[in-house]
C-alpha cells in the first residue's frame, strides 16, 4: 500500500441544468449526494401527499477527465413515483433507495435511467443514518421487531435524531429510546435480505450515531463511543456472522468522546482492521499527518473531513477542506501586494485548489437602526475586515 498526500487531482466546475423547476423548489424536500467511482448523483425528494416522487441527477466525471473540459454537468435522468429518503449508486446496477413506512423499509434497486428492477420490504421500528454499499449490497441500520437485547437496554443514545423519517422541527414526538442495534443488508441482485446485529464491546457498552462501513463482505466497521464512565470514541470492527465466536476489534481513543464529527479523517489499512491487533492511544502529533494509535504504517489522520455519503473509492476520497477564518489570515490576505497575489494563485493552481473571495453585506433594520446581519455586533468584526466592508460600501 503507498500513502497518498491528498493533492487534489482532478477539480472541476459542477455545472446544474438550467431553468429546471424540481432544482428552483423550495420547502420541506429532502435531498442528498451519492459519489462511486466516476460518478456523481443529486437527487431531491418532494413528500407532497399528492404527488410523491424523487428527482434523480446525474454527471460522469470520465469525459471531463479525459478533455480538457473545466466542467462536470448534472443531467436529470429520472424521476420517481414515490418520495425517497435515502439514495445511494450501486455498481453494475444503477442505485438503490430506501423508503420509510410505518411497517419498516421499502428497498428498491434501480436502473441508471430508473427503471425498477426490484424491491423488498424490511421490517423494522426505526431506520437510521446513510446508506453503505459494497458490490452489490447497500446496508441501513435499523431498531429490528425482535425483543431488546438486555445488553442494549438503558443506554443513552440521541440517535432518534438520525432517523429516515426525523424532521427538524415537524417530528417532535418519536420515541428516543429505541435501540439501533442491527445492520439491515440487501442484495440488490439476488434480492435476499440479511439482518446483522450489532455486538456489545468488551471495553463497555458503546452508543453510535449509525455509521458503519462493509470493508468486506464479512467484516463490518462501526464508529461508536462508550455510553458510560470512561467514555472516550471506539472504531469497532465485527464479523457479519452471528456464529463467529470471535472477540470483535476495537480501537479506543479516550482522548475523544465523539468519533463521528470533526475536521479529521484517520485512514486505517484493511489489514489493520481485519486482523487481531490490539491498539493503545497516543498524544503524538506531528505537523500535518498523526499517529492515532501506535501503528504508524498502518493508520494516518489527516486534516479534512469527509461528506456523510458514499465517498470512498480505492484510493480516492471526495473530501470537503477549509481553513479557519481567522483574522492572522485575514490580515496576511488582505495586506498582499498584487505581485504577491499573483504567486499565490499560481500556487493554488499548482496544488489544484479552486479558492473565491467574496464579500457580501447585507444590512437589516429593527427598531429604526440599521444593522450589519452578517456583523449584528461590530466588535465580533476583524478589524482588517470591518475596514475593507467600510471601503468598499464607500465605494458603491
Amino acid at each position: 500500500m503507498v500513502w497518498l498526500d491528498g493533492k487534489p487531482t482532478l477539480v472541476k466546475a459542477l455545472v446544474w441544468p438550467v431553468d429546471d423547476p424540481d432544482l428552483k423548489q423550495q420547502g420541506r424536500e429532502r435531498q442528498g449526494w451519492s459519489v462511486l467511482d466516476d460518478q456523481i448523483l443529486f437527487w431531491r425528494a418532494f413528500s407532497s401527499s399528492e404527488n410523491p416522487r424523487t428527482v434523480i441527477y446525474m454527471a460522469n466525471t470520465t469525459s471531463a477527465r479525459d478533455t480538457q473540459s473545466e466542467m462536470v454537468s448534472l443531467e436529470r435522468v429520472a424521476e420517481l413515483d414515490y418520495a425517497a429518503h435515502r439514495l445511494a449508486i450501486v455498481p453494475d446496477v444503477g442505485f438503490v433507495t430506501a423508503e420509510w413506512c410505518n411497517s419498516g423499509v421499502y428497498f428498491r434497486a434501480h436502473s441508471g435511467t430508473g427503471e425498477l428492477l426490484r424491491a423488498r420490504h424490511c421490517p423494522a421500528q426505526a431506520s437510521y443514518g446513510e446508506l453503505s454499499v459494497l458490490g452489490p449490497t447497500a446496508s441501513l441500520c435499523v431498531t429490528s421487531r425482535d425483543p431488546v437485547s438486555p445488553n442494549w437496554e438503558g443506554i443513552p443514545s440521541a440517535i432518534h435524531f438520525r432517523r429516515l423519517d426525523y424532521e427538524a422541527g415537524y417530528t417532535n414526538d418519536l420515541p428516543n429510546n429505541l435501540a439501533a442495534e442491527t445492520i439491515a443488508t440487501w442484495n440488490a441482485d439476488t434480492g435476499d435480505l440479511r439482518m446483522v446485529k450489532i455486538p456489545q464491546t468488551r471495553l463497555g457498552r458503546i452508543t453510535h450515531s449509525a455509521d458503519f462501513e462493509y470493508i468486506n463482505p464479512h467484516k463490518i466497521v462501526l464508529a461508536s463511543s462508550l455510553a458510560f464512565n470512561p467514555f472516550g470514541a471506539v472504531l469497532c470492527g465485527f464479523s457479519t456472522n452471528a456464529e463467529d465466536e470471535e472477540e470483535p476489534l476495537q480501537f479506543y481513543q479516550g482522548q475523544h468522546t465523539d468519533p463521528e464529527y470533526g475536521s479529521r479523517i484517520t485512514i486505517f489499512k484493511s489489514e489493520l482492521l481485519l486482523g487481531d491487533i490490539p491498539s493503545s492511544a497516543t498524544t503524538r502529533d506531528p505537523p500535518g499527518l498523526r499517529e492515532v494509535f501506535n501503528y504508524p504504517n498502518d493508520a494516518r489522520t489527516i486534516e479534512f473531513s469527509v461528506s456523510r455519503m458514499p465517498s470512498v473509492c480505492a484510493t480516492r476520497v471526495l473530501v470537503n477542506s477549509k481553513d479557519n477564518f481567522n483574522q492572522t489570515l485575514l490580515a496576511s490576505l488582505l495586506s498582499k501586494q498584487p505581485s504577491e497575489r499573483a504567486d499565490w494563485s499560481a500556487q493554488l493552481v499548482d496544488g489544484r485548489a479552486q479558492v473565491k473571495v467574496v464579500t457580501r453585506r447585507s444590512h437589516c433594520a429593527v427598531d429604526g437602526e440599521i444593522f450589519d446581519q452578517e456583523y449584528p455586533w461590530p466588535q465580533r468584526a476583524p478589524p482588517e475586515w470591518q475596514a475593507h466592508l467600510d471601503t468598499i460600501l464607500e465605494r458603491g
